[in-house]
């Protein structure tokens, strides 16, 4: 696969995520009666994070489709030149830990994308005003719980090696 296979496929990818997340758009819009509703309906989706999700995921498959292209070469190299073979298996290595090192942060970014649908929840849950007062202060408290999470997840990113 070269290099424009890989992204032409990107393109097409990312073209059928906007196209599936404009159709939800549209069926949102359909679908639901009243704006007030529309609004309750997107904040519990989250239309915004499906869409950073899916550009997330689409660039760690043309990630993956590149290593695959590398990891070919390299095999090619190693085979072509023995002499090579030390310096090779450091950069596979290197790869390799950099590709956890990806599912790490796609991992943490799920989360925090997680958390943050969770934290719109409870902010519809904190503006509705139909809702009884218990109702909106335990919102809050869970509100506030995931919003220290996000903080700890941050300062534990600034602590690391992450750069």
């Amino acid at each position: 696969m070269t290099r424009n296979n890989a992204n032409s496929k990107l393109i097409l990818l990312t073209i059928a995520i906007i196209i599936i997340w404009a159709l939800s758009g549209i069926l949102i819009y359909t679908m639901t009666p009243d704006w007030s509703t529309r609004g309750t309906f997107g904040d519990m989706f989250g239309a915004v994070n499906a869409l950073f999700s899916g550009f997330a995921f689409a660039g760690l498959i043309y990630t993956i489709i590149l290593q695959r292209e590398e990891i070919k070469m390299n095999r090619k190299e190693i085979t072509l030149n023995r002499k090579e073979l030390k310096k090779a298996t450091l950069a596979q290595q290197q790869s390799q830990e950099a590709l956890k090192e990806q599912v790490k942060q796609t991992h943490l970014s799920a989360k925090i994308n997680a958390m943050s649908t969770v934290i719109n929840y409870y902010n519809s849950q904190v503006s509705n005003p139909t809702n009884k007062e218990e109702t909106i202060e335990n919102a809050k408290i869970k509100r506030r719980k995931l919003i220290n999470n996000i903080d700890d997840l941050i300062e534990g990113l600034q602590d690391s090696s992450v750069d």
